[in-house]
């Protein structure tokens, strides 16, 4: 019985790190055709978003692919919400593309991989809970701001521009010094491509009758595919109008590593700024460089992490940050293993950086994808991963003819809905303090970093909780109880040393006014106190004494009563009537409240 006891506890433990084996045994055919449909749906949306997303990193496009497909199918295994969908994201790209700008491809799958090892450490550890150190108003606000940013960054693509640029100045900048350079045809694609994108999200949305069922899910399929059908048409558009002709079109990618970079169109260059050149098949599997050869110099391991900076911390941060807010999202009523997920996520980019990935995590347009597609279990991410890989070793070829222009609108339309007007609006009605921590870290993302917006954003959220603790709510009442008379004072949630004095003058001003009346510390809503302010209560009780005053605690917690043990008088008592009898007892009667110094 015992050993019968200890191997189910083993198959516990192990289904919990393992979460494939706990649904595996209840998978059907009808389970299995759910899946493959989701799957496959959402391949559609990963490969030509995981094409953009390298781009917005200023990575070769194969990039993007590379990093499409590792992360979905090991969630398979190691997940535990059935809608995540580990893979590229607009996040980040955009923090890859700040911290790897101007470096070589090694430093990027060395980000990768050290961020899923510290990941994978914080999961093991359950360190999840610095993630909570993050506030809502300050996440509403870096992902608003990273919005504008990569939205500013894709206008080049839009205008047929190319250079590389960080900050928003920088590309404002360029743009207007380039501005004559600006290609039309970009222009026109690039905004077809918006407007097409943007109607197709919107369809799905037109009310169609219940009994025509079929339309109701073509127009559905059309909706969610919208990514796929826009770049796949702008291509086949591309690919009829390239200069060198329809049959010479694939012999012209042989010859050429991208497209023509000078300033005006000629007879031989194409009429879109396409993506150039992919290198095609899968990925060589290997272990990050942990030292470069740069110049006549060979960069070690120190100094690769040093050019990293503080991303190397930053990125675990924001991944683990946005994964843990997707799978709380579409987890509902069931509860989420944070720690599984943190494990998952590390485990998806270690692996990840041995085929060359950026960092990846979830997003929360692939979880909706997968989530209206009826998906039943996380094994949906094997068919999107067998998509991605089929895109790399069948079609790279074809992706020479992506137009930028597309690749800018699909990332525009990606994005552009994760400003968050909602919230700021609420926020505005609700906590203008709050409001105020949102458009700090918004500005700082915008016109400083995204690295130093978290820090700036969560060091506001810090101060503004110091402010109210240090300007703490204290009611005084006179009360009128027991045939006697008394001043009541009520502090509210914390004592500490930031309020402590404050709270002393409150009290004090209270009993000035009434000197002859005991003063009665309603302590039921008090629920810190650090050693500071027991020195503060021990100076005010010795205080009252000299002037003969009674000072009475009541309502103390038993934990609060030992720290405020032969410190001060507390009463165990939990109304006023109860610790005023033993100072004044008199006939009992009913209390009357009246607001002190009126």
């Amino acid at each position: 019985m015992e050993g019968d006891g200890r191997a189910a506890r083993w198959r516990r433990v192990l289904e919990r790190r393992l979460p494939v084996l706990s649904w595996a045994r209840r998978y059907d055919r009808m389970t299995a055709l759910a899946d493959f449909v989701a799957g496959i749906t959402l391949g559609l949306t990963l490969v030509p978003q995981s094409i953009a997303y390298a781009t917005l990193a200023d990575l070769p496009v194969q990039y993007g692919l590379y990093s499409a497909f590792m992360g979905t199918i090991l969630y398979t295994f190691l997940g535990t919400i059935k809608e995540v969908s580990i893979g590229p994201t607009s996040l980040m790209a955009l923090l890859t593309l700040h911290t790897c700008h101007n470096l070589s491809v090694e430093y990027m799958q060395l980000l990768t991989f050290l961020s899923g090892i510290i990941v994978t450490l914080m999961g093991i550890f359950r360190l999840g809970i610095l993630v909570e150190l993050i506030s809502a108003p300050v996440t509403s606000g870096f992902t608003s701001g990273t919005a504008m940013i990569i939205v500013v960054s894709q206008l080049k693509g839009l205008l047929g521009l190319s250079f590389v640029a960080e900050s928003v100045s920088e590309n404002l900048r360029l743009i207007a010094a380039k501005w004559e350079h600006v290609r039309r045809a970009d222009c026109l694609l690039g905004a077809v491509c918006i407007a097409v994108l943007l109607t197709l999200r919107k369809i799905k949305d037109i009310k169609i009758s219940p009994k025509n069922r079929r339309l109701r899910k073509t127009v559905w399929l059309v909706s969610i595919s919208r990514n796929a059908i826009v770049v796949i048409t702008a291509s086949v558009i591309a690919y009829c109008l390239h200069p060198s002709g329809v049959g010479d079109a694939f012999n012209h990618i042989s010859n050429t590593t991208d497209t023509v970079s000078t300033p005006r169109a000629n007879a031989t260059e194409p009429i879109f700024k396409l993506s150039g050149r992919v290198h095609g098949g899968l990925p060589t599997l290997s272990l990050p460089a942990f030292s470069v050869y740069e110049g006549n110099t060979t960069v070690n391991f120190g100094g690769m992490t040093a050019k990293l900076g503080s991303s190397i911390i930053l990125v675990p941060i924001v991944m683990v940050l946005a994964n843990v807010a997707i799978a709380k999202a579409f987890s509902g009523s069931r509860p989420m293993d944070a720690m599984q997920e943190m494990v998952a996520l590390g485990v998806c980019n270690v692996c990840g950086a041995l085929v060359s990935a950026m960092p990846t995590c979830g997003a929360f347009t692939r979880s909706a994808v997968s989530h209206s597609s009826g998906v039943r279990t996380p094994a949906a991410g094997l068919y999107s991963g067998a998509i991605s890989l089929l895109a790399l070793a069948f079609l790279t070829e074809y992706f020479y003819f992506i137009p930028k222009a597309t690749l800018s609108a699909v990332l525009i339309c990606a994005v552009v809905f994760m400003i968050d007007v909602q919230t700021a609006l609420k926020l505005w009605r609700q906590s203008r303090p709050d409001l105020a921590v949102l458009v700090l870290t918004c500005v700082v993302s915008v016109l400083w970093s995204v690295e130093m917006a978290v820090l700036v954003g969560a060091l506001a959220n810090v101060a503004l909780l110091l402010w109210a603790c240090a300007r703490p709510c204290t009611e005084t009442t006179r009360l009128k109880v027991c045939g006697g008379e008394c001043v009541q004072v009520r502090p509210h949630a914390a004592l500490l040393y930031l309020n402590a004095e404050r709270f002393a003058s409150v009290v004090a001003l209270a009993a000035d006014a009434a000197p002859a009346l005991p003063v009665l510390v309603d302590c039921s809503r008090l629920q810190l106190l650090d050693y500071s302010a027991s020195q503060v209560v021990k100076r005010m009780n010795e205080s009252f004494a000299a002037r003969e005053q009674r000072l009475v605690f009541y309502n103390v917690t038993s934990e609060l009563a030992k720290k405020l043990d032969n410190v001060v008088c507390v009463v165990h008592a939990t109304s006023a009537e109860e610790a005023f009898a033993p100072i004044l007892p008199s006939e009992t009667s009913h209390p009357e409240v009246s607001p002190l110094l009126a």
